[in-house]
């Protein structure tokens, strides 16, 4: 089985293969779904399947290499930093280039990803073009998030919404790729992506669940500040911890459900379960909405350390109750 062999694109990819085939394609797609489902793959996929390029399924080019194909992503620094928006420079000279005649004599076709790092004017200039598309031109924008792009943007075009595939079919499809099969707990961590796993496993995550559990187990049996631990856990992939939190505590919410003691060894799974008896299990829910409110932000427009902060403190006290308008949620819906 390929690696890029995609069963969760199929139903995407026949759909939009039979619009090309009837004539019925639309002037721009927007394809949406949570990172590690291989969005970007599949909108190269569809802009070489409309301009007749090869696309070898065991080592294509991302991007893909087209005298009529536009690829619009986060620009660089002078320094080699990467820009956190996509400039109205990029869009103009974008638009500019579909409005001019196909090297082929065919469709011409511009990529945008992350579309939600559309800056308001880039949005703006865009708009222009997706209201009066020029003939045989195709804009694909592939986005994560779905709180940013405007919904002007996102209405002028056909969405393609990629799920998560089943479980059990994610797992079958991650077995043969390394671990003995064993990709529960990174397909926890990853949402339920495939590819968010095995990027997870690439870059060392059973060390980061290792050390997340070694940290707030050491906060709640008051061996290490929790103003420390956020400092550390700031430097890391924000998004990445921030999931490990999610799927953290929605298994004490199943302990505490369950009414189950924690695995693990002693010392650790009796200073976890004094912490459960404490907290009330409304409080578990309300902290995981807060965790998944900063998940939805993890954008790098907040500071990092300070949500962290705010994550961290109250497991110095067992998530004891608190008061005022913070009790509702420091990061909820105000």
């Amino acid at each position: 089985m390929s690696k890029l062999d995609f069963p969760w694109h199929e139903d995407a990819w026949n759909a939009f293969s039979a619009a090309l085939e009837h004539d019925r394609l639309s002037h721009a797609y927007l394809i949406e779904g949570l990172q590690g489902l291989g969005k970007l793959h599949l909108a190269f996929r569809m802009a070489a399947r409309v301009l007749g390029a090869p696309w070898p399924a065991e080592d294509p080019p991302i991007p893909l290499q087209h005298p009529d194909l536009t690829w619009v992503t986060l620009e660089t620094d002078d320094e080699g930093k990467q820009k956190k928006q996509i400039a109205v420079h990029q869009v103009r000279e974008t638009c500019a280039e579909l409005a001019m005649t196909s090297h082929g004599g065919g469709w011409k076709v511009a990529v945008i990803w992350p579309a939600e790092t559309l800056n308001p004017n880039a949005a703006n200039a865009l708009l222009k073009t997706l209201e009066e598309p020029t003939p045989r031109t195709l804009l694909l924008l592939v986005r994560s998030r779905m709180d940013t792009l405007p919904a002007t943007i996102a209405s002028r075009c056909q969405r393609i919404r990629i799920s998560s595939p089943p479980r059990a079919e994610a797992l079958q499809w991650l077995a043969p790729r390394g671990r003995d099969g064993n990709w529960e707990p990174l397909l926890d961590l990853a949402g339920g992506a495939p590819l968010m796993a095995l990027l997870l496993a690439d870059e060392g995550a059973d060390e980061l669940d290792m050390r997340c559990r070694k940290d707030l187990l050491g906060i709640l049996g008051g061996r290490r500040e929790p103003l420390e631990v956020a400092a550390e856990w700031a430097r890391r992939p924000v998004p990445v911890t921030l999931r490990w939190l999610d799927v953290w505590t929605a298994a004490l919410v199943r302990l505490k459900t369950l009414g189950e003691g924690p695995a693990g060894d002693a010392e650790s799974a009796r200073t976890l379960q004094k912490a459960l008896e404490r907290i009330p299990l409304q409080r578990l829910f309300r902290y995981r909405d807060e965790v998944r409110s900063a998940m939805v932000r993890s954008d790098g427009v907040f500071n990092p350390q300070m949500v962290m902060e705010n994550l961290l403190l109250p497991w110095a006290d067992q998530l004891a109750s608190i008061r005022g308008d913070a009790a509702q949620g420091f990061l909820g819906d105000r």
